[in-house]
């Protein structure tokens, strides 16, 4: 694929992601204005010596047989803290086609190692890397917020969240997005092979 087509395609996912982010985070703002109920849930691992049956607390529930634990709720702090999580999430997705698009259309000029080439790169190669570090916690950070009691009943290990209930213990493990991480240090990776072109460029440049 040449650069014009794939710079009208990342053009395209950019504004696409635009209208996606904003008209998401619009939604998530109305729900409880409309008295729908938002839901949101975690993955869950059982401890051995507990009991898989189904754990009911105050404003949650934990069904075992699916070892996912849900809530529901039309609370406006909760629509509000999953419009700014989208519209987080989101910005950095479009600082990043951004990125890439700019990087794009330097390729289309025919010389692509110029000296803001390696810039654009590290940019999009940190930020997937932010991007991956921001689900991760987030998962935390959602169930710190929306849990009742959840300092009482939770353990932060990092890796973890260690939930003791009444009728039995359970393991929160947020998912390690490995492709954002993998794809963030190969770009990292290219923007210093970009770097030493840009310095070779340059010195062929001043001998010619």
């Amino acid at each position: 694929m040449t650069a014009k087509p794939l710079y009208q395609l990342v053009t395209l996912a950019l504004a696409l992601t635009v209208l996606i982010t904003l008209g998401t985070s619009i939604f998530a703002l109305v729900m409880p204005l409309l008295d729908e109920q938002l839901l949101t849930t975690w993955q869950v691992v059982f401890d051995e010596s507990s009991v898989t049956t189904v754990v009911s607390e105050q404003g949650w529930a934990l069904a075992s047989n699916q070892g996912q634990l849900s809530i529901e709720t039309n609370s406006f702090g909760f629509a509000l803290s999953r419009a700014v999580t989208i519209l987080l999430i989101g910005g950095l997705i479009i600082h990043t086609l951004c990125w890439l698009r700019e990087f794009i259309g330097t390729l289309s000029t025919g010389r692509p190692f110029q000296q803001n080439t390696p810039t654009l790169l590290k940019r999009v190669g940190v930020t997937l890397l932010v991007i991956s570090a921001v689900l991760y916690l987030e998962v935390f950070a959602r169930f710190y917020l929306f849990i009742p009691n959840a300092t009482d009943i939770a353990e932060f290990a990092f890796i973890y969240l260690k939930v003791s209930t009444s009728e039995g213990v359970f393991f929160i493990y947020p998912n390690v997005q490995w492709g954002l991480i993998v794809g963030g240090l190969f770009v990292l990776a290219i923007a210093q092979a970009f770097s030493l072109g840009v310095t070779i460029q340059t010195e062929n440049d001043e001998f010619i």
